[in-house]
């Protein structure tokens, strides 16, 4: 009867256990969020992001997410350590190569993947502009994944047809990597539907620390940085350079997973919004309801009616509009809203000034808002 009593008292325990983990699912805890800041508007940008994480991510809601900023002195990012699940770490990156169009996100993933590895089961990679609007469960890799990607949205000149030879700008790359560009699978552009030899986006993306897969994208992009004959006849436009780091993560998760350990993201985790007019009537998003992750790029710095793009439920509006205006917040009661010019709304105990209305035509209804809510 003893015995009995033991064995009862070690399954209550372990359903007590299995209840708390549904409760509490493991991923939560084990997956973290990698970004940048450049710039005080990234700050901003990154601000609107984690808040976006907390409201709206679910199960996700208390990740950590790791901010690394490009100078702690001129951007320490005191506004984001705010958030007790936030660390903001300082990127170590070789100053010879800070003037390289976005080469810092290999360096800021892989500086971010050495610290977690072993502790985190998925790293979600958020360019500053993205927004979260539901649990990011797609990015979530489980057992069964290596990383989670889509193709990228336009070919822009830099993705090659499946059949083509690999030019003087891929072709160094795969070889470098080993690749075989006839055993790739081919894949499709989002907006302008180009087949094209592996190409993916990287402004949303995740994969497994323990495979390495950032610290392998840094040392190869940095080769080729570093590559002088390489960079003086190859890299000779604006946009070759700007997509090299994009390039590379390309080539890299080739060679280092089977396609059958790559998840396709859907194209509502990384909706493309500043290209939302280049999709096609299937593709294009009916609600804002439906989006689990958004790619707003510059958008809210530029475009301050981007809210009237595409529907969007009460709820999430209202919540989206909080988000908005503390955005908007570039010094503390000092906002500017982007249209035609800057328009900056005052706002101080004995009333509030508004300096070239003009650019505030395209979206008052934030100022006024404001306005009701001081």
């Amino acid at each position: 009867m003893k015995r009995l009593s033991v064995h009862f008292l070690k399954i209550t325990v372990l359903f007590s256990l299995c209840f708390l983990l549904a409760l509490h699912p493991a991923a939560a805890s084990e997956t973290a969020v990698v970004t940048f800041v450049s710039n005080h508007e990234q700050e901003r940008s990154v601000k609107a992001m984690i808040d976006s994480i907390r409201i709206f991510s679910g199960p996700y809601n208390s990740c950590k997410v790791y901010v690394v900023t490009t100078d702690p002195l001129e951007l320490p990012c005191t506004s984001l350590e705010k958030d007790v699940h936030t660390e903001v770490m300082s990127l170590e990156m070789d100053s010879a190569y800070r003037s390289y169009p976005l080469a810092l996100k290999a360096f800021a993933a892989a500086q971010v993947e050495k610290k977690v590895k072993g502790t985190v089961d998925t790293l979600v990679w958020l360019d500053p502009g993205v927004l979260v609007l539901q649990p990011f469960s797609d990015l979530d890799l489980g057992k069964n994944m290596d990383v989670s990607v889509r193709p990228v949205t336009l070919a822009n000149r830099i993705g090659i047809s499946p059949e083509s030879t690999p030019d003087e700008y891929w072709g160094p790359i795969y070889a470098k990597l080993g690749l075989d560009y006839k055993k790739l699978l081919p894949m499709m552009t989002i907006a302008d539907q180009v087949p094209i030899q592996p190409y993916y986006n990287c402004e949303i993306f995740s994969f497994k620390p323990q495979s390495g897969l950032a610290q392998e994208w840094m040392k190869v992009l940095k080769f080729f940085l570093d590559d002088k004959p390489y960079q003086e006849s190859v890299c000779t436009s604006f946009l070759r350079k700007l997509f090299l780091h994009q390039a590379v993560l390309s080539a890299v998760i080739s060679s280092k997973f089977t396609p059958e350990r790559i998840r396709s993201l859907p194209l509502y985790s990384g909706y493309p919004f500043s290209q939302h007019d280049q999709l096609s009537a299937e593709q294009k998003a009916s609600s804002f309801d439906e989006l689990k992750t958004v790619i707003f790029d510059t958008t809210w710095s530029q475009s301050p009616g981007w809210m009237k793009k595409i529907p969007i439920g009460s709820s999430l509006k209202s919540r989206l509009f909080d988000i908005y205006l503390r955005y908007l917040e570039i010094a503390p009661r000092v906002y500017r809203l982007e249209g035609s010019c800057n328009s900056y709304l005052v706002i101080t105990d004995e009333g509030s000034v508004l300096i070239d209305p003009a650019g505030s035509a395209a979206a008052p209804a934030f100022f006024h808002k404001l306005l009701e809510t001081h």
